[in-house]
């Protein structure tokens, strides 16, 4: 499963869900690798869905996926922002609205507005920390923003974060429906 996810983030022709999660690994292989003890403290502790999940959050924190930058507090902090994914988006979509002046129902769409090749403004709060990646993985699933901002940006940061958003979203569960309620509640809250 480490092999398969680390495969998902890392390269852009591997998909985990189309293959099932499949790689060539043999168990021999396995049984030479020096963190191997990592990994079977691991199923120890955690069920097959649980382990999976907790991989996925440490890829979110270290794209690269090295054993050592692994760590139950990553994976807590993603638990907790999915369990309470809601309301988070309700804040992350008031702080981007709070950068505008009313009627906020007619600032929605300038979030995403790209000027002169400048990252937009979703993208320079994620960017400074102000809102989450789950976030930005919603927007998308929902609004699919990030092929206008493919034929608008060519910078390398933005092609990170796009990596790492179209790289999560397949593991982000919950319908469309549910959070344009969210985005809508917010943005009425607003009014």
């Amino acid at each position: 499963m480490y092999l398969a996810l680390k495969q998902h983030f890392t390269k852009e022709s591997y998909d985990y869900h189309t293959y099932n999660g499949k790689v060539r690994a043999s168990e021999q292989s396995f049984e030479q690798r020096r963190d191997r003890y990592f990994f079977k403290k691991l199923a120890t502790k955690y069920d097959d869905s649980e382990i999976l999940y907790y991989f996925v959050a440490n890829f979110i924190v270290d794209p690269k996926g090295y054993i050592k930058s692994f760590s139950d507090g990553n994976y807590q902090t993603w638990k907790i922002h999915s369990e309470s994914l809601g309301y988070k988006l309700r804040q992350d979509v008031s702080l981007l609205l709070n950068s505008y002046c009313s009627p906020y129902q007619d600032k929605f769409d300038k979030i995403f507005h790209i000027e002169d090749k400048q990252h937009p403004l979703v993208l320079k709060h994620y960017l400074a920390g102000d809102i989450c990646l789950e976030t930005l993985v919603i927007f998308e699933k929902c609004l699919g923003y990030v092929s206008k901002f493919d034929t608008k940006l060519t910078d390398p940061i933005w092609k990170d974060v796009r990596h790492r958003v179209k790289k999560y979203e397949p593991f982000l569960v919950g319908s469309c429906e549910r959070y344009r309620q969210e985005i809508l509640t917010e943005i009425r809250t607003k009014l």
